[in-house]
């Protein structure tokens, strides 16, 4: 009975969360508009699923500020972030990863230069590609070598979960070839700032590093509302 019942809730879990990366992948990707109303029964219906994994993956999304609550009852799709929104968000990465990556000029090893070195490598390999969600698996794992490097545990646990609520809210240009070819040419530059054990110079090179995203993401958005993409 006890693995019956476990194998029945894991199913459920595995249920809601797929449904939850399809429902997240639309709303980033603009196929639910923003302020458009999610309806329990008709994705059920359009899912071909029960209701519950349904509601799960909506609590999710209202948790993660991807839905908000539309009165009387239900929930919309929550408008596009304000430039308020970002500037909050990119300002406060742009401190924290600068620090990080001064801390990291003076502590990182041969060993972690070397993996740096790597994944551009493999960035510009992927770049012509055009495989663009390898290309952001690969700058997390860049930004988390040169935190790591910083060896301040606190610093890169309040980046990790601050990471995750941008590419929660912000994914759209984070998932952007453009941005990420640039990306890739602000990347060579830290790495090179920290071969030199710049410290200066690796944090002011990282802090515009998250100013040019920014500012990616505010072309991004201009252009959808241009286009009437919400």
């Amino acid at each position: 009975m006890e693995g019956s019942l476990k194998k029945n809730l894991g199913n459920r879990v595995v249920i809601r969360d797929k449904v939850y990366s399809i429902l997240s992948k639309a709303i980033f990707q603009g196929e639910i508009k923003s302020g458009e109303r999610l309806v329990e029964s008709k994705l059920a219906k359009s899912l071909n699923i029960s209701r519950t994994p349904i509601r799960e993956a909506i609590i999710q999304l209202q948790q993660k500020g991807l839905v908000v609550p539309s009165p009387p009852k239900g929930v919309k799709v929550a408008s596009i972030p304000r430039d308020i929104d970002m500037d909050e968000f990119y300002d406060i990465t742009g401190i924290l990863r600068g620090l990080a990556a001064r801390k990291a000029a003076k502590n990182i090893t041969n060993q972690e230069l070397n993996q740096l070195k790597s994944l551009i490598e493999r960035s510009r390999k992927i770049k012509n590609e055009k495989v663009v969600e390898k290309l952001k698996d690969i700058n997390q794992e860049f930004h988390q070598i040169i935190e790591n490097a910083s060896r301040n545990e606190e610093l890169v646990f309040i980046l990790d979960i601050h990471y995750k609520r941008i590419n929660e809210r912000f994914s759209t240009i984070i998932s952007s070839m453009k941005r990420q070819g640039m990306a890739i040419e602000e990347h060579q530059r830290i790495l090179e700032a920290l071969e030199s054990r710049n410290e200066e110079l690796a944090e002011s090179l990282m802090r515009q590093h998250m100013d040019n995203a920014k500012i990616a993401l505010v072309q991004e958005i201009t252009s959808r509302n241009n286009t009437g993409v919400e």
